[in-house]
């Protein structure tokens, strides 16, 4: 009993500390594009998202200070608005950039930037794919070894099958979650339909701390809120 006793108040004890320990970096409602620079691109404010509405811009990018290191949490959602349908299009999201380009570039410092891909004529198969990019500066950044994964139409787990390509997504605003352990290159991707369901990769830690990230399109408008950046550690 005494030692149960002494278990429970030693948890009660951590309790403020895991609480404290978690720092919220960031919280945009996008209501304004304060701290947000475009760097190319048509980035708007519409109906309190951050849109990018140019679906001939092949490398947009927009810019924001977030100091990264240690386990960081990223949460966003992005919406589909046109473009992608006719060959390509691309989007996501630089982390750990420690000096953004701030204009029309290839690469955008020294980053990782995770992508999620639609190119049929490229890659075959569903034409959709997941994607990280190491960038060492503004004009050179490459593919990872081993990260362009098919994104298949279906998948079953534990009996039950998601249907990933099922074009009603389109309508919706898809919620993206993934954690970064800079301390080990460990990443972990919360799948968006799949409650519960995480996917796990490593980018060879230990990484870089970074100093801002940057959403990125190809071709493509989409609208992105609710971004929030956690320091959960």
């Amino acid at each position: 009993m005494k030692h149960k006793v002494m278990l429970v108040t030693l948890l009660l004890l951590l309790v403020p500390f895991f609480i404290f320990s978690q720092t919220v970096l960031v919280n945009d409602d996008f209501s304004t594009m304060s701290g947000w620079k475009p760097a190319y691109g048509n980035w708007k404010i519409m109906n309190g998202r951050l849109a990018q509405l140019d679906t001939k811009a092949g490398k947009a990018k927009i810019d924001r200070y977030v100091p990264q290191s240690g386990l960081v949490q990223y949460e966003f959602d992005v919406h589909y608005i046109d473009g992608g349908l006719d060959r390509y299009a691309g989007f996501g999201i630089h982390v750990l950039v420690d000096k953004p380009h701030g204009g029309f570039a290839w690469g955008n410092g020294k980053s990782f930037l995770l992508w999620v891909t639609y190119d049929p004529k490229a890659y075959g198969g569903t034409g959709f794919y997941a994607q990280a990019y190491r960038s060492e500066s503004n004009s050179y950044m490459y593919l990872m070894k081993g990260y362009h994964i098919e994104i298949p139409e279906k998948i079953t787990i534990g009996g039950k099958t998601y249907t990933y390509l099922d074009p009603k997504y389109a309508a919706y605003n898809i919620p993206i979650k993934f954690t970064i352990d800079t301390t080990t290159g460990d990443v972990k991707v919360y799948d968006p339909l799949i409650p519960n369901w995480v996917w796990k990769f490593n980018l060879g830690g230990p990484l870089a701390p970074g100093s801002y990230v940057t959403f990125r399109t190809n071709s493509l408008a989409v609208s992105f809120d609710n971004f929030k950046v956690t320091k959960l550690r």
